[in-house]
């Protein structure tokens, strides 16, 4: 075999995967001839596994856990970007040993790090990063003959019953045409390694996914609907796939119901952090000084059907707004110890350190420092439900200590993973008392799990070590390297 066809589902959830194979006959057909590895993704950081998967490095290196990061400089969210995110994919170095490359919506990627080879960014993905980018006119024509994909921007405000039902067909229109581009470059262009990866199963896991999904034995969901139109266009790719081509079928995580408990956590960080200062710190909280209060009011007063319109359509300038006002507004950053970045299925927490913050307010390894970590994970440790006393929080993930390297000062300092389990509305914890908060509805189905999957050809399964998902890097420049 000489050429290399990466085929991503995005989010794809391998155990969903298995549980409904009938229903998906071309996956079905890949798991029984070929090995299957299941490969741990970053632990607790979501948002980095396609950069770890590009990179074949740990977040530590590369520093991404978002597209949108905090940046300590102007205490505000900025965009990753090439230019300042460490970036060098593995189709790079691929391409400098002398082999033609296609890169088609790895999701976080930038244009363009290829000299000759073709790279497509953000044509049809998830969470895009940037405007569609070409930067072949070969590839552009083909794009143009394909048309545009309807898979649109995500946001998530609950919908109502006519918007899911179009954003569902939206997904399957987008299946369909994402497999006739892929058909339509590996026919037109020249190509070694192509990598090209969908974007639906992950926009469907986090809207349909259900309680319906974790059985089995319901045999017809909206997300299966949606995996289906993935399988049939795989079906027709690998229908144009000859004995040359080696096919590896992968996904960077997985999907799960989303029980996480976004809600409270910014009232609870603000009530926490007035305890510490006070306690600790002996300095008077501003209680007057009402944190992040404008987006939670628009959100309870303005109609989801309005906010909807209005976020589908809004340019990325006002989204990024929305985001880093949701993040710092209302701070007052002398009396703010740490806070909450963004928060989906788990919770990511960042100190406000003297030296490393702009406005920083902790010296870093002191006395204040300590005790500041010490009582925020025996807040949340201790944090329960305040109608049943089930615990809400399974750990206190340090990301620092998990994930050492240059880009480690970027990410978040800790990731709080909540315990499997539906939205409160009263917690309580024993150092900060009980807060209320009036349940939000969950605008998603499902959210990100730990590990992904990979599908090898047996012929191949022993080419290179394959336990976490930066290996798929090593595995591929691999293959170039004995096939060639």
């Amino acid at each position: 075999m000489k050429r290399l066809l990466l085929l991503g589902m995005d989010a794809g959830d391998i155990n969903f995967i298995q549980s409904r194979a009938s229903a998906l006959p071309c996956l079905k057909h890949r798991l029984h001839s070929g090995r299957l590895f299941q490969l741990d993704a970053p632990k607790a950081l979501s948002g980095s596994v396609w950069p770890t998967f590009y990179n074949g490095a740990d977040p530590g290196v590369h520093g991404i856990y978002q597209h949108l990061v905090w940046d300590a400089q102007r205490m505000g969210i900025r965009r990753i970007g090439a230019d300042w995110c460490h970036y060098r994919p593995f189709w790079q170095q691929i391409e400098e040993k002398g082999h033609r490359a296609v890169i088609l919506d790895v999701p976080y990627s930038f244009p363009v790090a290829l000299k000759k080879g073709v790279e497509i960014t953000d044509w049809a993905t998830h969470g895009q990063t940037y405007p569609l980018a070409c930067n072949r006119e070969n590839a552009s024509a083909i794009i143009k003959s394909i048309g545009h994909s309807p898979i649109g921007r995500e946001t998530p405000i609950q919908k109502t019953p006519g918007e899911l039902e179009r954003i569902h067909q939206q997904l399957i229109t987008s299946a369909d045409l994402k497999g006739q581009l892929i058909g339509a470059l590996m026919n037109k262009l020249d190509w070694d390694l192509f990598v090209a990866v969908f974007a639906e199963t992950h926009r469907g896991g986090h809207i349909f996914f259900s309680d319906q999904d974790e059985n089995a034995s319901v045999s017809h969901t909206p997300l299966l609907k949606v995996y289906q139109a993935v399988d049939r266009a795989m079906t027709k790719i690998f229908d144009q796939v000859d004995d040359e081509t080696a096919v590896v079928v992968f996904s960077a995580h997985g999907m799960a119901r989303d029980y996480a408990q976004g809600h409270i956590v910014r009232p609870l960080m603000k009530r926490l952090n007035e305890v510490f200062i006070e306690t600790y710190c002996g300095m008077v909280p501003k209680r007057t000084l009402k944190a992040n209060s404008l987006l939670p009011y628009l959100r309870k007063t303005v109609p989801s059907r309005l906010q909807y319109a209005i976020g589908a359509s809004a340019p990325d300038c006002v989204r990024q707004w929305v985001v880093e006002h949701d993040i710092i507004g209302g701070l007052d950053w002398a009396c703010t110890p740490a806070f909450a970045l963004r928060t989906d299925i788990r919770t990511e927490i960042r100190l406000n350190l003297l030296g490393r913050e702009s406005q920083g307010m902790l010296e870093p390894n002191s006395a204040w420092h300590h005790q500041y970590v010490e009582f925020l994970k025996k807040v949340f440790l201790e944090l329960r439900d305040g109608d049943t006393e089930a615990r809400l929080v399974d750990e206190v993930v340090d990301t620092h200590r998990l994930f050492p390297g240059p880009g480690c000062a970027s990410l978040p300092d800790f990731v709080i993973t909540w315990h499997p389990r539906p939205p409160v509305t009263r917690v309580f914890s024993p150092l900060v008392g009980e807060l209320t908060s009036g349940q939000v509805p969950a605008a998603r189905g499902g959210d990100h799990t730990d590990y992904g999957f990979a599908i090898i050809p047996d012929s191949l399964a022993d080419l290179h070590p394959l336990h976490y998902l930066k290996d798929l890097a090593g595995f591929s420049q691999r293959f170039f390297t004995i096939e060639h």
